[in-house]
């Protein structure tokens, strides 16, 4: 199982996870031509898309990926955002619900963000479970057993707090980030809770452009979790495989 990321950040998000048997695709908020490049315009083998919610850095190339004859599963409102003329290949999801899509098995979870959002349990048996949240607030889950971690990690405090000082960022800014993405400090207090035992690796995922610090955050993620820590950006490839080979 590998997973490859083409892109994370406010500027859009997208993940393949791709397996024996065929690809997932997580977000679909970069441009289409850039999703069929990755898959070297194979769409045969793809199984299916999960989107998290309707923002289009998550779901920009929602219609495009429906054109293809691929099956997305997604809120209601991701679909109603985009004013569908039918649902054909939609799969509307639900909070706390379980789907299959091919191999992977997908339990939903409801997250805390600005518009309806959703974070993902995802399980094949080349990979084990990984979990999936990006875009909220907070994350009240214990999860058991789990192998893999894609974790947002949007912002920092301090430096948020220096930004608005300098003029960088709206004092506005502060408000919604406070109510609608993960602070640092909050993705390490998640980690702790959770057991990790079995977790090969964490991924940070998310991080926005003028709030972060991707070596701090790698650095300080895995002095918490005592895990190899990556920082998610396009080009990134990591064997997620129970047993690598």
């Amino acid at each position: 199982m590998v997973l490859k990321c083409l892109g994370s950040g406010s500027s859009g998000n997208c993940y393949l996870l791709e397996a024996s048997d065929g690809v997932l695709i997580i977000e679909a908020g970069i441009p289409a031509i850039d999703i069929k490049k990755a898959l070297r315009f194979q769409l045969k083998q793809v199984l299916g898309c999960v989107i998290s919610h309707e923002h289009r850095d998550h779901s920009r190339s929602l219609k495009d990926i429906l054109s293809y004859g691929i099956r997305v599963l997604a809120l209601p409102q991701v679909f109603d955002s985009h004013n569908l003329r039918n649902r054909v290949f939609c799969k509307e999801i639900q909070p706390m619900h379980g789907y299959q899509v091919g191999g992977f098995k997908i339990f939903c979870l409801s997250v805390a963000h600005d518009v309806p959002c959703l974070g993902f349990v995802i399980e094949h048996k080349e990979m084990g479970r990984l979990l999936f949240v990006t875009d909220t607030m907070m994350l009240e889950y214990r999860l058991p057993n789990l192998n893999h971690i894609m974790l947002e990690a949007n912002y920092a405090d301090d430096i948020l707090l220096q930004n608005i000082e300098s003029g960088i960022v709206p004092h506005s800014m502060k408000d919604r980030l406070l109510h609608s993405h993960m602070e640092i400090e909050i993705a390490k207090g998640i980690l702790m809770a959770n057991d990790l035992s079995e977790v090969s690796e964490i991924i940070l995922i998310h991080l926005s452009e003028n709030n972060s610090d991707a070596g701090r955050f790698r650095k300080e993620i895995k002095a918490v979790s005592g895990k190899p820590t990556y920082i998610a950006k396009r080009g990134l490839e990591i064997d997620l495989s129970t047993i690598p080979y």
